[in-house]
């Protein structure tokens, strides 16, 4: 068996309190995109809207973005030096927006922008509620017995995640008192949308995670590269219908 270069993150949900976090592994050379569709598979994300990534680079960014592809780019703004935008491509025209985006996040490898020497990156998801992960790279790993079949693979971890279109952090955090106190008029709006009475969003399931590793990544691969809905089976997993 050939060895396994492995990448160990450790990805928390920003400015929410008590931690929400997540240490995981990946291969090395996964895209970005993928990256992002296992993020939001370990945060319950369910791929209802659009997404990206930003890094804060220490190197020449012309330099880095003619080294990656981008022959042809002009950078006006000194602010913006430093920053990478890694992004989706337009859904009908399958074009990169490059006055926002300097890469396509179906094309870059997670390994080209996430290295020792700039180990942290921001993984953005819908930028309404304004979801923000902070992904940090832990270490890089040499395995001679893992095969990439049993990657991504979640080690440890608190909290359960994020639940959409909730106003973000602040909506999460006002969930979370309404369902630890159990009463009142605002816990029972929350019960009535959620359709659940007792929703815990302290624990973390590690086994039932790493079941959805398996799984859920590659439906919201085929839904975002693919245009491929997920099929009635696939939203049950998805929402935890089982």
């Amino acid at each position: 068996m050939a060895s396994c270069s492995i990448y160990q993150l450790n990805a928390e949900v920003k400015g929410y309190k008590p931690r929400m976090w997540r240490r995981f592994q990946v291969s090395e050379d996964i895209t970005l995109a993928r990256l992002a569709y296992i993020i939001m598979t370990l945060f319950e994300m369910r791929a209802n809207h659009l997404f990206d990534f930003e890094i804060r680079i220490n190197l020449n960014k012309s330099k880095l973005i003619k080294e990656l592809g981008r022959k042809n780019i002009e950078i006006s703004r000194k602010s913006l030096l430093k920053i990478i935008k890694i992004g989706l491509p337009d859904s009908q025209t399958n074009e990169l927006d490059e006055s926002i985006y300097d890469f396509n996040i179906f094309e870059v490898k997670m390994k080209q922008l996430i290295t020792p020497d700039m180990p942290k990156i921001k993984f953005r998801y819908d930028f309404g509620d304004n979801w923000e992960i902070n992904v940090k790279l832990e270490k890089n790993i040499i395995d001679e017995v893992l095969s990439k079949k049993g990657l991504p693979r979640v080690l440890k971890g608190k909290g359960y995640g994020i639940i959409e279109d909730c106003g973000g952090v602040d909506g999460l955090k006002s969930i979370a008192e309404a369902y630890s106190e159990k009463s009142g008029e605002e816990y029972e709006n929350y019960c009535e949308w959620l359709l659940d009475d007792d929703i815990d969003l302290v624990s973390f399931d590690i086994e039932d995670m790493n079941n959805r590793l398996k799984k859920i990544p590659r439906i919201y691969e085929k839904l975002y590269e693919d245009g491929i809905y997920p099929t009635e089976k696939e939203i049950e997993l998805i929402e935890r219908n089982y």
